[in-house]
């Protein structure tokens, strides 16, 4: 069962979510403010449960979805003898500088993360980041550090992603603009702390022999003379046209070009059929993409461009894709259950019941007890919109802490920005977190044991920040 091990610890944490619901009883508050404690618990049964689970895929079906696509997307390469080439060649440009090559690449996935919306959809990089990190010699923890903790610490210093700071920001009245040089120091040290110690713990594994790194990394080439730069080309032009859709161009950065675009493309007509509108079907223009399924239907064209391009046959270029999704399978399915946990917390409302203890225990603002209620809320809400409005946790902070200096505002907002990256780190409701660790088979207790040191680091770092802010 050692191979199964991710899919015990969600379902472990699903089971833990349906036993908190018998005895914990529900605690909500409404949009004024108001406490409603009724007293009663809301027990998950066992078909309610799996009603859940029906909801979960109901709302959630497309980041599966866009997990199963990269995993096609990724079986197409494999079947490219550029693919490999590609991977060769940045391995042997930067031979005793690998360092470069990882920070470079986690500064890219953390940046895109912070300021384009795309935590969960940079994952289109990661088989790719992963296969170079591990034929440069490295264990797999290490690359799961390049891929998951770029993301993570990106998300703790968020800065113009509208997607991740909406629900903070639109409680408290703040501009997705406010607070950018905080934000941008958050940044610079929590990427700054994660490449450090990626590059230190990479050193001290480098050799480290993993027997199952073909899975990861193509076979060695037969032919030398392999064109890359097609491939270099389309795959870039895909990571371009997913940052573009992603950017929250209108609001924070005020720039109309690509709505004003899609209102034209789709009011363009010949003879009164809306000729975009209706071969695309389009739903959102750049900047607003919401969702992951513009981003799937991206990666499928860019699969098949790049089977084009290098003349495999359309029913191989099914064949492969399909072994791709097969592989990706697991991970998609892991992925759709771990949102169980948030329908349960949002139909079975009790996790205010635990974080209203820990708000009350100051009447003030207190740096430990937030931070200890944003990263549990975090842990419960599984997404950053949800673990601060959803878990009913900021509307009863608002009501705690009365008359709140602009000051504290910006602190809380900080505290709960930081602390959702820091718990994604760690939790098993991350969802970026264990689709990466299926994908690698590393146990999650393993991952624990690795990463630990860099949660605490960075969780100091932190709490140290937030005392002198508070202090000023």
């Amino acid at each position: 069962m050692k191979r199964h091990n991710l899919f015990k610890v969600v379902m472990l944490t699903i089971l833990l979510m349906v036993v908190l619901s018998w005895i914990i009883p529900q605690v909500s508050i409404d949009s004024y403010g108001t406490l409603n404690e009724t007293g009663s618990t809301s027990p998950v049964g066992i078909f309610l449960l799996m009603n859940y689970v029906g909801e979960a895929i109901h709302y959630f079906w497309y980041v599966g979805l866009y997990v199963l696509v990269v995993g096609g997307l990724y079986g197409v390469f494999h079947k490219i003898p550029a693919y490999r080439a590609l991977i060769d060649k940045i391995v042997g440009s930067f031979k005793n500088k690998e360092w470069i090559v990882i920070a470079v690449l986690m500064l890219f996935i953390a940046g895109v993360a912070a300021f384009a919306n795309m935590q969960l959809a940079i994952i289109v990089l990661f088989p790719f980041v992963i296969s170079v990190v591990l034929a440069m010699g490295y264990d797999r923890i290490t690359a799961a550090l390049a891929t998951v903790g770029s993301v993570c610490a990106g998300l703790m210093g968020t800065a113009l992603a509208l997607n991740t700071t909406y629900g903070v920001d639109a409680f408290f009245s703040l501009s997705s603009r406010s607070n950018l040089k905080i934000k941008l120091l958050v940044f610079v040290i929590a990427v700054g702390l994660m490449i450090g110690y990626t590059i230190f713990y990479a050193k001290k594994h480098r050799t480290h022999k993993d027997e199952k790194n073909s899975l990861f990394v193509p076979e060695e080439l037969k032919k030398k003379n392999v064109r890359i730069w097609p491939l270099v080309v389309a795959f870039d032009l895909l990571l371009v046209v997913l940052i573009l859709g992603f950017i929250s161009w209108q609001d924070p950065l005020k720039i109309n070009f690509f709505s004003d675009l899609y209102e034209k493309a789709n009011s363009f007509s010949i003879l009164s059929v809306p000729i975009f509108k209706n071969l695309f079907g389009l739903s959102s223009a750049f900047g607003t993409w919401s969702t992951l399924v513009e981003a799937s239907v991206i990666v499928i064209l860019a699969s098949w461009l790049i089977s084009f391009i290098y003349k495999i046959k359309f029913s191989d270029y099914l064949s492969c894709f399909m072994d791709g999704c097969e592989k990706a399978l697991k991970a998609a399915v892991l992925v759709v259950l771990i949102y169980t946990v948030l329908v349960i917390v949002v139909f079975a409302p009790y996790t205010l019941a635990i974080l209203k203890p820990i708000i009350g225990l100051t009447d003030t603002l207190n740096v430990f007890t937030m931070s200890l209620t944003a990263f549990l809320g975090s842990v419960f809400g599984i997404d950053s919109y949800y673990a601060a409005l959803g878990t009913g946790a900021l509307p009863y902070v608002n009501t705690v802490y009365t008359n709140l200096a602009s000051s504290d505002i910006t602190l809380i907002a900080l505290i709960w920005q930081t602390m959702y990256g820091l718990a994604m780190l760690v939790a098993p409701t991350s969802v970026v977190l264990m689709a990466t660790l299926s994908y690698l088979n590393i146990p999650y207790q393993k991952w624990l044991k690795g990463v630990w040191k860099i949660f605490l680091i960075i969780l100091i770092v932190l709490l140290a920040m937030f005392l002198i802010m508070a202090a000023l």
